[in-house]
């Protein structure tokens, strides 16, 4: 019920290709535990930020965050202690309030990028072609 409805909030699951991560801060390992499911927002804030979400599978509550693997206690945004959809819903209108508002989402903002390619590649020919 928690991955349908963060699916819904704009979340898409980021699948960790491995359980050990090495962290940028002193080079030690850290466990990543397989009920430790980590999502990021399809939409970055005005000003480049980027919303992640750790769910838990066995818990309820949800920390969000600015970064996918926290480093510092500066990046943790909000930490929920229940499954309160609407509490929820309400950090991330914060989060975004506070960052300027929403940018375009990742497919959009890849999609605007071909398309880009796209009219530079036909500017291209049609000039080579005159």
């Amino acid at each position: 019920m928690k991955d349908t409805y963060l699916h819904n909030l704009g979340f898409v699951p980021l699948v960790p290709s491995y359980s050990l991560f090495t962290s940028n801060r002193s080079g030690e390992g850290a466990y990543i535990p397989p009920t430790d499911v980590r999502y990021q927002h399809i939409y970055t804030a005005q000003d480049g930020a980027t919303l992640f979400v750790y769910s838990w599978l066995h818990e309820p509550g949800y920390m969000l965050t600015t970064c996918e693997n926290i480093s510092s206690m500066s990046q943790i945004v909000a930490e929920l202690d229940s499954d309160d959809p609407a509490l929820l819903l309400q950090q991330i209108e914060a989060f975004f309030g506070l960052h300027g508002g929403v940018a375009l989402s990742l497919m959009q903002d890849a999609q605007t990028n071909l398309q880009a390619l796209h009219l530079q590649t036909g500017t291209q020919a049609r000039e080579q072609a005159a």
